[in-house]
């Protein structure tokens, strides 16, 4: 089955909001063994919206359609679907008292507008969303498939989840599809695709290499006629990464660094303190992200300024001996905090400071650890962006630490 995904709204092609939808479905679509092939935005403008989707309609097997199922004038998504394809909208009672039902629990009335949302089209159904007031199309005739749905991600998300994607699985009964994700830090992404150039050549299973915030990730995709076969498939390939990455690998599937955390530090029966001067509480709040690191985390603490240090336990000597960017801080601030908040493991990161002349210097950060008493540090050097920087010190200290803790 090959797929199209057409985001629609005059915002996106302003600058006004990031097209998430697309990316989402498109990490989606392999997950169910459809090619995903062609990926267009497109204003609000009826005459454009009807070449594009005109034109998805007339080569894709598949058109998935985000945005412009709203109430007002623009909103012109099911109006286009209805003229490509030459069928008269009508309203359905059912949806219409449901549409109203919603607006009567909201506690406002409802506009006149809104009654196009309680629209539909013979080829179409509708599909349900609960948690907002437009419901999305699904649309079928001539062998072709097409699903409009809402802009909001959280609403696309849960309809994609709950609705569409279950029924286009029942579209293609009779092949099993295993996908699996190896999650490496430390090479390039060249230097992976180069060792591993052989098995991007292969076609089942089929392998992708993407870069992250966490790192250089693969996926593959394997398709049989039933799961067993599709893993045996993926079998060989698994054992080839695995020898090839080596350490290097650090995670799998929907592993996170701070999901690993979590688990190795109760495999230990540890807990966390931490410390961080230059990332604005970005450490502490990816730790609470996991919910089981709440039996885990005793506490972070947030420096602001560099000034703060010694209030936080950092000895005056230390600081001035070796500079608030430094190693020594570094150790010093995770031995504090882990004493300060009562835990088996300190984690910290000291401030930032830059290193070379122009207009792009390097940027040198350093991550202290003491876990258990032993005190070890990481010096990092970033030539980017300030936040780019402390997304990725975040990350860099807790695979560090993942590795400490095995």
């Amino acid at each position: 089955m090959r797929a199209e995904i057409v985001s629609i709204g005059t915002e996106l092609l302003m600058g006004e909001i990031v097209d998430t939808n697309s990316a989402y479905l498109a990490a989606e679509l392999p997950k169910l063994g459809i090619a995903l092939r062609w990926v267009s935005k497109v204003s609000d403008d009826p005459e454009m919206m009807a070449e594009v989707l005109g034109r998805a309609w007339g080569r894709s097997d598949l058109t998935l359609m985000t945005g412009g199922l709203g109430p007002t004038s623009d909103d012109l998504t099911r109006e286009t679907i209805a003229r490509i394809l030459g069928e008269q909208m009508t309203v359905q009672d059912d949806l219409l008292h449901h549409l109203k039902a919603q607006f009567a629990s909201f506690g406002i009335s409802m506009s006149e507008n809104n009654i196009k949302q309680a629209t539909l089209i013979p080829s179409s159904r509708a599909v349900a969303n609960p948690i907002g007031t437009a419901p999305g199309w699904w649309v079928e005739k001539g062998g072709r498939i097409a699903v409009a749905m809402p802009g909001p991600p959280r609403e696309l998300k849960r309809m994609w989840v709950n609705e569409v994607a279950p029924k286009l699985k029942e579209k293609s009964q009779g092949a099993a599809i295993v996908t699996k994700t190896w999650k490496t830090f430390g090479i390039s992404e060249g230097g992976l695709n180069q060792m591993l150039a052989p098995l991007f050549h292969s076609t089942n299973p089929v392998m992708g290499i993407y870069a992250r915030p966490d790192g250089i990730h693969l996926r593959a995709i394997a398709t049989a006629p039933d799961a067993a076969k599709a893993r045996a498939l993926m079998e060989p390939m698994d054992a080839q990464v695995r020898q090839t990455a080596g350490n290097a690998i650090w995670g799998l599937d929907d592993d996170t660094p701070e999901s690993l955390v979590a688990e190795r530090l109760a495999t230990r029966g540890l807990t966390i303190g931490t410390t961080e001067c230059h990332t604005g509480g970005l450490l502490v709040n990816a730790l609470t992200a996991h919910p089981a690191m709440a039996d885990r985390l005793r506490g972070g603490i947030v420096i602001p300024s560099a000034t703060l240090l010694e209030s936080q336990g950092v000895p005056a000597g230390v600081i001035s001996q070796h500079g608030p960017a430094s190693a020594q801080v570094a150790e010093a601030m995770a031995q504090a905090a882990r004493a300060r908040l009562g835990a088996g493991v300190g984690l910290a990161i000291s401030g930032i400071q830059s290193e070379g002349a122009g207009e792009d210097p390097v940027q040198i950060c350093h991550v202290g650890f003491d876990v258990e008493g032993k005190r070890s540090s990481l010096r990092l050097r970033y030539p980017s962006r300030l936040m780019i920087i402390k997304e990725r010190v975040v990350v860099q200290a807790l695979l560090e630490l993942l590795r400490l803790l095995k």
